[in-house]
């Protein structure tokens, strides 16, 4: 439980959109999936640590967050996600299922990542061995993050005491699969650095299966003042990752997906009674090669042909957010976003060097927020706090829109709060899209918008009981969709749900968690959202010897489509329901040796051996057991 009092006494509220700083905290047991937090601006978040993602045993952005509640994910292997798109993706709440995908952004540190080309996120991109923390924003706010309609942002290791530490994991598990990290940091006088590598692969359960994912790390920070501090890193990712096909047809021959990419940022954060906020820059270069079976269709009768689509992007991006207290209990926020993105691509039949299809173009987004929040002290006990604000998109291709936010929190002694928020999200069409289009559905192409609303109440009953309850309604026009005529905005997807959540910690070994989902989708079928989810689980610390973590998931039938990049509604087919149950025993090396410090561990996945498949006709395994150690200096 080492980060969660720290999370109990985070303040997920601050105004930056990074992940709040992890105080040490000494405590003994820590729950899988971290206690939801709504901030005085209506921001519904959820973080999830690094301890809590080796207890989950996660491997990668899917698995670390499959019991958060209102998330639900697509894999077929232990690691790696071919392509991206559903062969590796995270949902929220049904958002980032619509074609391209990129209506949930992924960030490092605050910076955007995703394809500039094919305008989605790729899962491989996103490493999460060098996460200190991984928070989920599951609606849009326009304040906090500009072009999506919710967020996962993965924030780096950061050395913040004096002092030096280092660690390295080793992991072997069935089907080949081995997994290797090792990271260390140090922070002397004002100045830190972290440094990592990774290297992971997996033979997977079925031929032509075969995932290598490698990674690095590097970080520089100097602080600049009690207050303020300058960060620069750079991340790299190299992965290759085989398609293993439809489960009874013969494995493909050649489809592989390889991709690059090169990551860097500078970021400035400061921190103060009457200032707090943070600006960044980044650029990003990324690579794909995907080689396919018969991607190259020649006119009949001659068959397709065996090609490669060759993809390069270059991302820049400028964001800032400040809050300022300008008196009083008054904050006047403002920010500005701005993303260019700029690809290539081209397909080329490796049997005649032919050229078929080849696109290119940049895309140019600049979106500015103002608002304010106020705090009205009612009494000693109460503070009721509205907060109002809008972002403007100016787009180089499109028209502009407008993104609103309002809240309304009142708050009980920080016991105790309820909350109702309305905003809007604004999603633009990414390079891809709009190449790939004709000419008439180009020159009518939209943002995608989703107005949401949302109240509920989040209540600690005491020091061991965590409750938080949210009712949610989505409306999501010009949702784009892939036709006969390229991608137009023909879709359109409303749903009303309730989310429920408990963290309950009864003895300082112990600590349980459980989530409830239901969603009701008034324009049904929608891809990925199951009318209902539930998660459940819990850490005990048996002995000074021994510790055991036990985590559930069930999710009801929901739809997927059959046909990777297929976006016709008569390819979605019905997923049966699935109860996946994990397990973990760890011994701590410490309580064994004082010559070592951290743990020897032995870990389950799907201990009931169930049948179930994220992706039609990709069934996923068995059993899939890991035996590894983590040692940290």
């Amino acid at each position: 439980m080492a980060v969660l009092g720290a999370v109990r006494t985070a303040p997920l509220a601050a105004a930056t959109n990074d992940v709040a700083e992890l105080p040490s905290v000494v405590v003994t047991a820590s729950p899988i999936s971290q206690a939801e937090r709504v901030s005085k601006d209506g921001a519904e978040t959820v973080l999830v640590s690094r301890e809590q993602l080796a207890r989950l045993n996660a491997q990668d952005m899917q698995t670390a967050l499959r019991q958060v509640p209102g998330v639900t994910i697509s894999r077929y292997s232990p690691i790696g996600s071919y392509g991206g798109a559903q062969g590796g993706s995270v949902y929220i709440r049904g958002m980032g299922t619509a074609r391209p995908g990129g209506e949930v952004r992924l960030y490092t540190d605050g910076a955007p990542r995703e394809s500039g080309m094919w305008g989605h996120p790729l899962m491989d991109a996103m490493p999460i061995d060098f996460a200190e923390a991984i928070s989920v924003q599951k609606s849009p706010h326009p304040a906090r993050y500009a072009d999506t309609f919710g967020a996962v942002d993965v924030t780096t290791r950061r050395r913040r005491e004096p002092g030096h530490e280092a660690e390295v994991s080793l992991v072997g598990g069935r089907d080949r699969t081995f997994l290797s990290a090792g990271s260390a940091g140090l922070k002397d006088g004002p100045v830190d650095a972290y440094g990592g590598l990774s290297y992971k692969h997996s033979d997977g359960s079925r031929d032509h299966g075969r995932a290598i994912l490698k990674s690095a790390f590097g970080r520089f920070g100097v602080d600049l003042s009690a207050h303020e501090h300058l960060g620069v890193v750079y991340q790299r990712t190299d992965s290759r990752v085989e398609d293993p096909g439809v489960v009874g047809q013969p494995p493909p021959r050649t489809d592989r997906f390889d991709l690059a990419t090169d990551l860097y940022t500078a970021r400035f954060d400061t921190s103060r009674d009457f200032l707090e906020g943070f600006s960044l820059v980044a650029f990003e270069h990324g690579t794909i090669d995907w080689y396919q079976d018969g991607l190259c269709r020649p006119p009949a009768p001659r068959p397709p042909m065996d090609g490669n689509a060759h993809t390069e992007w270059l991302n820049f991006s400028f964001r800032s957010f400040y809050d300022w207290n300008v008196g009083a209990d008054l904050w006047l926020r403002g920010g500005l976003d701005l993303l260019h993105e700029d690809g290539e691509t081209e397909t080329r039949n490796r049997v005649n060097g032919q050229v078929p299809f080849a696109a290119d173009g940049d895309l140019t987004t600049v979106a500015p927020y103002v608002g304010a929040r106020y705090d009205f002290r009612l009494t000693d006990d109460w503070t009721l706090t509205p907060s109002v604000g809008t972002r403007y998109y100016f787009h180089s291709q499109y028209e502009g829109e407008g993104a609103p936010d309002a809240a309304l929190t009142l708050d009980w002694r920080g016991k105790a709060k309820a909350f109702a928020t309305a905003s809007r999200g604004v999603h633009y069409p990414g390079v891809y899209t709009r190449a790939l289009s004709m000419d008439y559905a180009r020159d009518t192409l939209d943002a995608e918008v989703m107005d949401y609303l949302s109240s509920g109440v989040a209540v600690s009953v005491d020091e061991s009981l965590d409750v938080l309850a949210t009712v949610f309604h989505t409306d999501v026009q010009n949702r784009i969709d892939r036709t006969a005529r390229g991608y137009v905005n023909a879709g359109g997807m409303r749903a009303t749900g309730v989310e429920l959540s408990a963290h309950w910690w009864p003895m300082d070994d112990l600590a349980l968690f459980a989530g409830l989902t239901y969603t009701n989708p008034e324009t049904a079928p929608v891809s990925r959202l199951p009318r209902g989810t539930a998660t459940a689980g819990g850490t005990w610390t048996i002995c000074p010897y021994l510790k055991w973590t036990l985590d559930g998931q069930f999710i009801d039938r929901m739809y997927a489509y059959s046909v990777r990049d297929s976006r016709e509604a008569s390819d979605l087919v019905e997923l049966k329901e699935g109860l996946l149950v994990n397990t973990r025993l760890a011994v701590p090396l410490e309580s064994l040796t004082s010559a070592l410090r951290g743990e020897a561990f032995v870990a389950l996945e799907n201990l009931a051996d169930r049948d179930y498949e994220y992706y039609p006709g990709y069934p996923m395994d068995g059993i899939m057991w890991y035996v590894g150690c983590r040692l940290t200096f």
